[in-house]
């Protein structure tokens, strides 16, 4: 048996905001041409995890290695030439409204000189045509619908042909059917440019949808590791009520406290 080398490790890995522990002592390895699904509640370090990813933070410990490259331990200026392996859709999807769809895909080109003008609109056209949306190129932002623009912005992060393509909550925002239509690119990428993914979401039908692995993190670290098909068989209260959407007794406790009481009409009588 071939052992296949991750593309991506965290070892260790601890981060905490103002002393607040985030990531505690998190290690993983991605392997290539995967869909590694990260689920878990808001605010418990999912897009942290993407962000020391490409070294947008760095760890208060441990490290963070992109092959054979600390990505932790890399100037900004090297990290630069890391970047381009990478691409982010962003949790908003982060359009420049200034700029047209095609100058908003055509921008990391530009910035890293790709080719000639002509190319670069190619390049454009040839994006927007894998996420369904070529003939858009003169419109702006403002223009589009939730869900278009979270295929522009997807265009954009695949402009460079990256080896990993990380993505922040994609269908957050989205109705049922534009959000399953996201989840059918991110499939239709992974076969077509064999890229490696990893989707940060508390989507439970996309993860089951798009993952060929999923983990879940909850107080800084992972308690769950599986393939889609054994996520219902994992004996962990946590893990079951995050899958199943079920509110704890001490959080429905909560909607009986005294503040929430006095609102009640019975209390102003």
């Amino acid at each position: 048996m071939i052992r296949t080398e991750p593309i991506i490790r965290l070892q260790d890995v601890c981060k905490a905001f103002n002393s607040h522990p985030v990531l505690d002592g998190i290690s993983i390895d991605i392997a290539p041409g995967q869909t590694t699904v990260i689920i878990g509640p808001s605010g418990c370090g999912k897009s942290v995890l993407l962000r020391h990813i490409v070294g947008l933070l760095k760890p208060d410990s441990g490290k963070v290695f992109f092959r054979q490259s600390e990505v932790s331990a890399l100037s900004e200026r090297k990290l630069c030439d890391i970047r381009t392996h990478f691409g982010f859709l962003f949790q908003g999807g982060a359009l420049f409204d200034s700029m047209t769809v095609e100058q908003n895909i055509c921008f990391p080109l530009d910035e890293r000189a790709v080719g000639t003008r002509k190319d670069r609109k190619e390049r454009s056209r040839t994006v927007l045509s894998l996420v369904g949306l070529d003939g858009l190129q003169s419109q702006y932002p403002q223009e589009l619908s939730g869900g278009q623009k979270k295929r522009v912005a997807l265009a954009r992060a695949i402009a460079l042909n990256p080896e990993v393509i990380l993505y922040d909550e994609p269908t957050t925002g989205l109705d049922p059917i534009r959000g399953d239509l996201i989840n059918e690119l991110i499939i239709k990428l992974q076969n077509s440019l064999g890229a490696t993914s990893i989707v940060v979401t508390h989507d439970m039908a996309s993860a089951r949808k798009v993952g060929n692995r999923i983990l879940m993190l909850s107080n800084g670290r992972f308690i769950a590791d599986t393939p889609p098909s054994g996520l219902d068989e994992i004996d962990n209260d946590t893990v079951m009520r995050f899958i199943r959407g079920q509110a704890s007794d001490a959080e429905l406790a909560e909607l009986q406290t005294e503040q929430f009481t006095a609102l009640t009409p019975e209390s102003s009588r």
